[in-house]
């Protein structure tokens, strides 16, 4: 079992849901650590014995806090971990990058322009592996600078945009399904406020621009430190965050055709569930909600997975049957049918010789018959000739 940690960054890549770093014991120590969960497999959030961690931290991984992960690279199978901050004295590089089918750590070398390092960021991916990165703190300062990342070609450049947002940290990035991304709440560093949630910004991947988008709806409570994940019938759902010293435990949901906000209806709520600095991972139909802080000083080690399958509804569940296993059922399912249809073959073949055998009895009977007619024929011929 992991440690319980904060502020970890995490990615899903084939089936494995990969985490990095955090704050452990407390806030005193940054980890290092580096483990995934095996999401092909079944298993039970209150059984840890089932749950099938897999611990990478021999890989040597880096030691951050406030990193933001996304995947890149030709065929998507590279982690890319960027920014964070680390121990007092120790220099680590803006990005990390792990390749998932050596599974090793490789050094980067960035050529040209290259962004300072910063915390408190969200990553996006959107065409041609490309990888958005927006402000954040650097150096207990921050810009408004926008970074593009080419995880084909390992090199930045930087957006010309003339209407950028304000310096802001704390935000969640969303790549919406046309390619554009959406920038939900934060802290506004010049200002020292919270963004709006009914005010949120997008960023147009093909025109380098800005703009404000006015939400409709009842309008969550602002928020740091969050969670956001897209699902797959246009929605994004957020959870949790921290709020002028208020640790939040709400779920809210964004249509994004309507860009219309929604208060989440879950049939069986948590009692006092409260998270931030944790992370969210949407797996086939289940948010996984990952670490975080509880209260303070309270770090959860625990996964919570909520089941958002139905629309009108969410459900907190323990258990987790992933696809791949439902394709096992499906398989056996049509193993089942074919059984069925064997049966069915079966007696098909038991009319058809019930069939044969009143065709032969009814022929043996035609030849009966007709021997019985010849013989009778004779018989009256005897007679007949008797007679005269």
């Amino acid at each position: 079992m992991p440690n319980g940690r904060e502020f970890h960054s995490s990615v899903l890549i084939d089936n494995k849901l990969y985490f990095s770093g955090g704050f452990i014991n407390n806030s005193v120590n940054i980890s290092n650590e580096f483990f995934y969960l095996d999401v092909s497999k079944p298993f039970t959030t209150t059984d840890n014995v089932s749950i099938p961690w897999i611990d990478l931290t021999y890989t040597g991984g880096p030691q951050k806090y406030s990193a933001t992960a996304c995947i890149g690279g030709k065929n998507n199978h590279m982690i890319f971990i960027f920014g964070g901050g680390t121990p007092l004295g120790v220099n680590q590089s803006l990005v990390n990058q792990f390749d998932t089918n050596k599974q090793q750590w490789i050094n980067i070398t960035s050529i040209g322009n290259v962004p300072t390092n910063r915390s408190d960021i969200s990553c996006a991916n959107f065409v041609n592996g490309l990888i958005a990165i927006f402000s954040g703190v650097v150096s207990g300062v921050i810009t408004n600078d926008f970074w593009i990342f080419n995880t084909l070609t390992l090199t930045w450049s930087l957006s010309n945009a003339i209407n950028a947002p304000l310096p802001m940290f704390g935000y969640c990035a969303v790549t919406l399904p046309n390619g554009n991304i959406l920038y939900i709440g934060g802290y506004i560093y010049n200002i020292s406020d919270y963004m709006a949630m009914n005010n949120l910004l997008l960023y147009n991947t093909k025109s380098d621009t800005w703009t404000n988008m006015s939400i409709s709806g009842p309008t969550p409570p602002a928020r740091r430190t969050f969670s956001a994940v897209l699902t797959s019938d246009g929605c994004i759902i957020i959870f949790g965050g921290y709020n002028s010293s208020t640790i939040l435990g709400d779920l809210w949901i964004l249509d994004i055709t309507m860009f219309q906000w929604s208060i989440g209806k879950i049939l069986n709520p948590i009692v006092n569930l409260t998270l931030y600095g944790h992370t969210a991972t949407l797996v086939e139909d289940y948010m996984f909600v990952a670490f975080g802080e509880f209260r303070i000083q309270n770090y959860s080690s625990k996964i919570f997975m909520l089941d958002v399958s139905r629309k009108d509804f969410y459900k907190w569940v323990t258990e987790f049957t992933p696809n791949t296993t439902t394709t096992t059922t499906t398989t056996t399912t049509t193993t089942t049918t074919v059984t069925t249809r064997s049966s069915n073959t079966s007696s098909d073949s038991k009319n058809t010789s019930i069939i044969i055998g009143a065709i032969i009895g009814s022929i043996i009977s035609l030849i009966i018959f007709v021997i019985a007619s010849i013989l009778t024929l004779k018989f009256i011929d005897k007679h007949v000739i008797y007679s005269y």
